[in-house]
């Protein structure tokens, strides 16, 4: 292509003129017709060269010489004849010539190099007249890649023939063209192609743009244009304001001593190639994106950044920077390079790193195990920096030093108003509460690439709290199953001293066991078998296995117990072994799913007899617990307090009466509550010598008391304080022929003051109450605090007997009252439930003349009567055989026998007679006087007042399209409800009992019994009245909301069943 050229920026070896040979028409015939044509080669190298042509293997186009030696800067002429042999026929062939000439080398072989040149040679030997078809396909316009001046850019087309026959071609070139076409003309063969190169040779900068005309089969022209540019590396900068001596000024936001900033430029690449610019930069504060190199794509905007990097705090920054510019063409540099003068300042600022959120509470983590949250990072500031966060603890319990906290990718570089994920995981090593203070400080790199850290912030941006706690569980609930003496799960929870057990589980730490006593009641020898569950809880959300176990207290040998088909046991099957028992021995306590202790006592030996078991939970943690087991004699009356008193043993029951104000009228009334363990009556006496004088602030109320067996004793004691200080006093008190001692104290506080109400359960979760409720006969509530009542008042309360057994279950509500202090009524007092179901009961609280703050029991005796019935079944079954083998003898040898009872079905069960078991509530109660600001209501105008609940028995419901719903339901039907309410009503009518409710209702116009049948038949949305049904008897309550609460119907049960 060289040789097509017209500049080029080196000598050749040689060159060839023309470049392109036309020879015209032409005879086969007429040798006269057929012109020839001369070429000319010149040497343009020292040594001589040699010249040879390749012949046309057709003769067609003869070359005379074929090959000749050109001497050194010589010339030589070689004649190209054309000789064509058809008539109407166009001729063309590419004359390749290969130039050559020696390389001098000092040693080894001889070597030439070799230059080939192509020389497009075409005529024909068409008539005048003939016109051939021609159908060609060629662009119309051809644009060369863009280059710079005195630099040669190339391209190429296809000149397709779309006919069978050969098509003839030319490029005419117009005057003082910058174009070069090659080949200049040719043939191109039928259904075939000709690739035509371009070349653009600019002198100068600017557009060229010329129209060359294509000469198809000498008679049709065309038009090809040829477009190219020469540029010159031109860029144009988008500057953040003006300067006169730079071509554009930026400026950096403000930025931390030390740290990195950075402000954008955008850079327009003006022109059709890659430049490439450098940055020449003499100061060390500034930098720029890629080393201050970047290649910019042709006609495109590039985001650049130059970086800021301060060193002193409180200094202004500025300089003048040189870009140099220069073209590239496949990577390398063309042309002349450009200059373009950048002015840069900036100045420093303090670090702003931010946290979110700013405060944390994880609440409870287990100690051991690694809890991971996250927090985002935030650069408030304007500059980019790199932080290194760092942490402080603080907190109480055990020793936090050992809490382990890592921070994941600690070390964090953020852009200004970016963010970035960064974790922290706790692992706490010890118990209690911890504050965690997150700091930074701000890391750099030094000149010397060793990264240092400066301007430490002490300031916390970030803290969060933790509890490191043990995976804790807790006894939330006790269950009296099985006990002589009637105990609430209160009563239960203070004598057992579950208290102290919680604490326990609470403080006991790995490795270092810690022991605790657990008090079993106190009964007399062989008072059966007693069964008390402990409900374990959850103290955290946090699942707790545990283990019991037994360990050995006795000397008493181990024997082998066969326990699985080959393996044998070592176990103590002694006496003692069966003191308490403990099952199951372990379990998995989660908060959703609490577990059960059952806890089985025998009292078979007297005096004080205690077992140890270990109880093994999470983290190493052990437990010694010590269950204390005293059985009385049944000789010897003795009484036990109902609440242990704790860390004292000089008293037998400690009473604390809180405090109350100093200004009250009327004592208050405090209760000790002992009970007798034993079958035999026990007497209760104050001792008259250490009695208190009348006028003291504490004075026990009661003298002498006679207690039967196994049954309660209440000591009132009442407490008058008159100074705001602690009043503490001992009654010494005797029953038999001990002499026990009563701790009594109190506060007195401010007048008015709110008076404390001990002796309150706490609360209990929902599930912990659910537990032990299926196929047992339970209450709906186990404690029930009343709200603060004046004397002769009364409240009540609803509750329910629920039977989720398949047993028929009668049930009698046993009277508790305390003389002039408390009256508890239950309607109805007694009654059947059916299998799955339940009974309601009102209990209404009277309160009498004497204020008292007090917890009580009111407890239900349940019977089985379906057990009862098998029973005497049985019973009957086994007197009528034994009454049958009586009468019926056999003769043998050995003499006369009767046969057996069980010889022969139906068969005589060995059932025992079923005993009734007791349900007890406790009932926190508190009265205040008159005297002390607390108004008295009449008992009538008690009655009128709207009970703490509601009735309504049918409301249109807006869900369910507007459907009319029921609120019961069971199957009742309304004749059944009206037959029910009437038979109570009757009742009423007939009861002295309810003189003050019929005498209220007397003053309103009660509709009849036929005109309620007709309104309730007839009316599609049946309803009762809130002031008919508010204050009707307890039993009209109890039944209605019976109905309410959806409860199954009772079916008719004979009263021989029930008695």
């Amino acid at each position: 292509m060289e040789n097509s050229l017209n500049r080029l920026t080196y000598i050749p070896s040689a060159s060839v003129y023309e470049r392109y040979l036309d020879f015209g028409m032409g005879s086969p015939t007429d040798i006269s017709l057929n012109i020839s044509q001369t070429l000319c080669v010149t040497n343009h190298e020292p040594v001589e060269g040699y010249m040879q042509w390749i012949p046309d293997p057709d003769n067609i186009f003869l070359v005379d010489p074929i090959d000749a030696v050109i001497p050194s800067n010589e010339s030589r002429l070689f004649t190209i004849r054309f000789r064509p042999k058809i008539e109407n026929d166009a001729y063309g062939y590419l004359l390749c010539g290969d130039y050559q000439y020696k390389v001098d080398t000092t040693e080894g072989p001889v070597k030439f190099k070799h230059t080939w040149v192509r020389i497009p040679c075409i005529g024909n030997t068409w008539s005048p007249c003939t016109e051939w078809l021609t159908a060609w396909d060629c662009p119309i316009e051809v644009t060369l890649p863009p280059t710079v001046p005195a630099r040669t850019t190339f391209t190429n087309f296809m000149l397709s023939n779309k006919l069978e026959i050969p098509m003839y071609f030319k490029f005419q070139a117009p005057y003082k063209t910058n174009f070069v076409v090659m080949p200049m003309c040719g043939i191109v063969q039928g259904r075939g192609w000709q690739i035509v190169s371009v070349a653009l040779e600019p002198m100068s900068f600017g557009e060229y743009y010329e129209s060359w005309d294509l000469i198809i089969n000498r008679a049709h022209k065309a038009r090809v244009s040829l477009c190219g540019n020469a540029e010159v590396s031109q860029i144009d900068v988008m500057s953040h304001g003006y300067n006169p001596s730079a071509h554009a000024m930026y400026e950096f936001p403000p930025t931390i001593t030390g740290c990195t900033n950075y402000c954008t430029a955008y850079l327009h690449n003006l022109t059709r190639m890659e430049i490439h610019m450098r940055v020449l930069n003499n100061v060390e504060w500034l930098g720029a994106d890629d080393g201050g190199t970047i290649v910019l794509p042709p006609r495109e905007i590039v985001r650049y950044h130059w970086w800021f990097f301060p060193k002193e705090t409180g200094k202004v920054y500025g300089t003048t920077i040189c870009c140099s510019c220069v073209c590239l063409i496949n990577g390398k540099p063309i042309g002349e390079p450009s200059e373009i003068f950048i002015n840069i300042t900036g100045f420093s600022e303090t670090p702003d790193l931010r946290v979110l959120p700013k405060t944390t509470n994880l609440h409870d983590l287990v100690v051991g195990a690694t809890t991971t949250f996250n927090v985002t990072l935030y650069n408030y500031g304007t500059c980019f920096f790199t932080s290194k966060l760092y942490y402080d603890i603080d907190g109480m319990g055990d020793d936090f030093q050992g809490d382990r906290i890592d921070i994941d990718n600690s070390i964090n570089s953020l852009k200004p108003s970016n963010y970035c994920e960064v974790k922290i995981s706790v692992t706490p090593k010890g118990a209690g509460s911890r504050q965690v203070d997150i700091r930074y400080t701000v890391l750099y790199r030094s000149a010397y690439d060793e990264i240092e850290e400066i301007q430490p912030v002490t300031k916390s941006i970030c803290t969060f709290w933790y509890d490191g706690i043990y995976p804790t569980l807790k006894v939330k609930r006790t269950i009296s199953v099985k006990c002589p003496i009637i105990l609430s799960n209160h009563c239960l929870w203070n004598i057992t001293n579950v208290e102290e057990l919680n604490k326990a589980l609470m403080d006991v730490r790995p490795n270092n066991p810690l022991d605790v006593n657990l008090f079993a009641p106190e009964l007399c020898i062989k008072a059966g078998q007693v069964e008390l569950v402990f409900v374990f809880g959850c103290v955290y959300a946090v699942s707790v296995p545990w283990n019991i176990r037994r360990r050995k207290i006795c000397d008493c040998p181990m024997v082998e117990v066969q326990i699985g088909i080959s393996t044998f046991e070592m176990r103590h099957t002694c006496g003692h072994r069966n003191y308490v028992k403990l099952s199951p021995s372990n379990g998995i306590v989660s908060p959703e799913k609490p577990n059960l202790l059952f806890v089985d006592i025998d009292y078979g030996y007297e005096g004080l007899n205690t077992l140890c078991f270990v109880m093994t939970m999470p983290n190493q943690r052990v437990l010694h617990i010590y269950i204390n087991v005293y059985a009385h004699l049944n000789t010897k009356g003795t009484l036990a307090p109902l609440r242990r008193p704790q860390k004292s043993d000089d008293y037998l029951a400690v009473l604390d009466c809180g405090r109350v104000p100093i200004n009250n009228l009327d004592p208050v009334i405090r209760i000790v509550w002992l009970y007798n363990p034993t079958e035999v009556y026990t007497t209760w006496r104050l001792l008259a010598g250490n009695t208190s004088a009348f006028d003291s602030a504490l004075r026990c109320l009661q003298y002498f008391a006679e207690v039967s067996p196994l049954d309660k004793l209440a000591i009132p004691f009442a407490f008058l304080p008159t100074e705001m200080v602690d009043y503490e006093t001992v009654f010494n008190c005797s029953f038999g022929y001990d002499i026990i001692k009563i701790l009594v104290k109190g506060q007195g506080g401010l007048p008015n003051c709110i008076e404390t109400r001990l002796d309150i359960p706490s609360y209990i979760e929902r599930n912990i109450r659910a537990a032990y409720r299926e196929n047992v006969v339970y209450l709906s509530k186990s404690h029930v605090t009343l709200p603060v009542m004046p004397t002769h008042s009364l409240s009540r309360e609803i509750l329910a007997v629920c039977n989720d057994t398949d047993h028929l279950i009668r049930f009698i509500w046993l009277p508790e009252r305390v003389a002039n202090i408390i009256n508890i009524v239950i309607t109805p007092w007694w009654g059947v439930i059916q299998p799955k179901s339940t009974e309601w009961i009102t209990m209404t609280v009277y309160t009498l003349q004497e204020p008292a703050t007090f917890t009580t029991t009111v407890s239900c005796e349940v019977l089985d009567l379906t057990e009862r019935r098998r029973y005497q079944c049985n019973e009957h079954l086994k007197k009528t055989k034994i009454e049958k083998c009586n009468q019926e003898f056999i003769i043998t040898e050995e003499g006369l026998s009767h046969p057996g009872i069980n010889d022969s079905p139906p068969y005589v069960l060995d059932i025992e007679k079923p005993q009734p078991f007791y349900l007890s509530m406790s009932v926190s109660i508190s009265s205040k006087g008159q005297r002390d600001g607390y108004p008295r209501l009449l008992l009538k105008q008690m009655w009128e007042q709207t009970p703490p609940y509601d009735l309504l028995s049918t409301e249109m419901h807006l869900h369910d399209c507007g459907k009319e719903l029921t609120t019961s339901g069971n199957n009742m039907t309304l004749s059944e409800i009206i037959r029910i309410i009437e038979g109570i009503l009757w009742d009423a009518l007939n009861s002295k009992m309810f003189k003050y409710q019929i005498e209220h209702y007397t003053k309103e116009e009660i509709p009849t019994y036929q005109h309620l049948v007709n309104t309730i038949e007839s009316d599609s949305k049946p309803r009762f009245s809130k002031r008919i049904t508010s204050g009707i008897c307890d039993a009209i309550v109890n039944k209605a909301i019976f109905n309410v609460y959806s409860l199954n119907s009772k079916s008719s049960i004979s009263i021989l069943e029930a008695e």
